[in-house]
């Protein structure tokens, strides 16, 4: 009898857990919509008038639903390339995108460059989802 009870308050603390787990985390993470909202800057090159667009999430029209959509699995491209980290320094072009607001309630402030790989891997990762609602080339 001790067994079975033993047995049932590790399941009943096993069960606890994973109910906690998954009430802590961000809701736009949860199965909820992605919550943010952007305003993009995109500067096709030095001299050329910026191109800026609003981007609210949830979404309220098709378009900016489905980059509310993907935006939520590509939200690390927003933090800014560790000091530390060893990038390729290969240009990539003038090109830059600035991202002010918040996103799943963390403030956000970055400009996307493609000075150098690792800065072209997160301009890369975002242009495709961002470009369109600003007005640029097809995503990159």
């Amino acid at each position: 009898m001790r067994c079975l009870a033993a047995t049932l308050a590790v399941l009943a603390l096993g069960a606890a857990g994973l109910v906690a787990q998954g009430c802590g985390e961000d809701a736009g993470t949860a199965g909820g919509p992605a919550t943010g909202n952007l305003q993009i800057t995109y500067i096709p090159d030095q001299g050329v008038t910026p191109r800026v667009a609003v981007l609210a999430c949830p979404g309220v029209n098709t378009e900016d639903a489905a980059a509310c959509e993907q935006l939520e699995s590509l939200s690390a491209a927003f933090d800014p390339v560790p000091a530390d980290r060893v990038c390729t320094d290969i240009y990539g072009g003038p090109e830059q995108m600035t991202l002010v607001g918040t996103w799943a309630g963390e403030a956000v402030d970055t400009t996307l460059t493609r000075t150098n790989g690792c800065e072209s891997d997160r301009y890369e990762s975002l242009a495709p989802v961002l470009l369109p609602l600003v007005g640029g080339p097809g995503g990159g």
